[in-house]
């Protein structure tokens, strides 16, 4: 007969010690009338969200990348812009979320729905002089069904 041992695990948390999450509002109104923010104020679930379905759309090709340049970085500006789109189903941002992950940074992560599935979307937010700007932007499609 073996004998069985356990260890002790060593803490793993990557966030030891670090401030927790800061909650971020949900608040009423159009989602489009400001999508960047005022500099200086809190970035909005509803703006997030808002800008997550616009780059969606503009993957897709049903939204010109131009409509977003006011709240996307350079970078992620010139990357919609040269980036081919690839015609897909109409997606729905549902369940964001968002996290402090720097003074000036916000990670959003939520869901996209389409025809019955949930893709993963996630986005950072810095922010800068003239407000809030999406500078990463990635959606995770789930494996295609066997």
């Amino acid at each position: 007969m073996t004998d069985t041992f356990l260890q002790a695990l060593h803490p793993s948390e990557p966030n030891r010690g670090a401030e927790p999450p800061v909650p971020i509002p949900e608040q009423g109104g159009s989602p489009l009338t400001r999508l960047r923010g005022r500099p200086g104020e809190p970035l909005e679930l509803r703006h997030a969200r808002a800008v997550l379905t616009a780059i969606l759309e503009v993957r897709s090709g049903r939204r010109s990348p131009s409509q977003l340049r006011p709240v996307l970085t350079p970078r992620m500006y010139h990357h919609l812009r040269t980036a081919p789109a690839t015609p897909g189903p109409r997606y729905t941002v549902r369940s964001v979320r968002a996290s402090r992950s720097g003074p000036r940074t916000i990670e959003i992560c939520g869901t996209a729905h389409a025809h019955q599935r949930a893709s993963a979307v996630m986005a950072r937010f810095d922010h800068s002089e003239t407000g809030w700007r999406c500078g990463f932007f990635v959606l995770v499609q789930p494996q295609p069904r066997r």
